[in-house]
């Protein structure tokens, strides 16, 4: 049966519902993968993390979730948001949730078919020092930096477009994008799965997409005092036609 992997979520509730409803419902896909940054930047960081534990989807850390639990300069370099806004998420998360982020690790690793499959948010070295490394999205690249997960399949997020690089006879990469920060009122992830045709492996990987209430959302960011949303709500969320306040 194929997966579901899907990142960046950023508060965006309304997009997670979607995305879990139709995995689960419409795709009959059992096993969900997030590759982080549930929170910040959309008004229901909390909530997100309360959905994803409710429905025992398979998380890994990423660096917004780690400048939480875990701060230092590697983190807060990459993060992009003021310590006014983090402060403002710290305080709307429950003991609950925190304890969740605590319990995410940095990278899942499994053996699909055969094949080892390799789930993170973004570069660390096995000790899991982050690298914020992304120069460019090349073969070559990408082999000496994910190097260490020794995977035939490497699954990535932070980077919010999203790009496939498929080498069947070598490693494959997918960057998930970030399916919080659209910027129209459909959603997406990506499913996966492995066949064979006459002997040859094959893999699948589709982009699914799926409608979300949009207009929840909005209202949500519009009523909601995240501090320094006029900067970034625009630009993440919604070009020049998200209203903020």
């Amino acid at each position: 049966m194929a997966f579901a992997v899907f990142s960046d979520i950023h508060g965006n509730l309304e997009a997670l519902e979607a995305i879990i409803n139709h995995a689960h419902k419409k795709a009959k896909i059992k096993d969900l993968y997030f590759l982080g940054d549930a929170i910040t930047f959309g008004p229901d960081s909390n909530a997100c993390l309360k959905l994803l534990e409710k429905n025992k989807v398979k998380c890994v850390a990423g660096n917004h979730e780690q400048r939480i639990v875990r701060y230092d300069k590697a983190v807060k370099s990459m993060t992009y948001a003021t310590t006014e806004h983090m402060n403002y998420v710290f305080s709307s998360l429950d003991r609950e949730s925190l304890r969740f982020i605590k319990s995410m690790p940095v990278d899942i690793k499994i053996n699909y078919k055969g094949h080892n499959i390799f789930f993170t948010h973004y570069i660390h070295d096995k000790n899991g020092i982050i690298k914020d490394d992304y120069e460019e999205f090349t073969e070559p690249r990408l082999r000496k930096v994910f190097e260490y997960s020794d995977s035939d399949v490497v699954f990535f997020g932070h980077i919010h477009k999203r790009k496939v690089l498929i080498n069947e006879e070598g490693e494959s990469y997918v960057c998930t994008g970030a399916s919080g920060c659209v910027k129209g009122d459909r959603t997406f992830y990506t499913k996966f799965d492995i066949h064979k045709d006459f002997g040859d492996v094959n893999y699948d990987i589709d982009r699914i997409n799926v409608p979300f209430n949009r207009k929840r959302f909005d209202e949500k960011m519009k009523n909601t005092p995240l501090p320094d949303k006029q900067n970034y709500g625009p630009h993440v969320f919604g070009g020049n036609k998200l209203d903020v306040k």
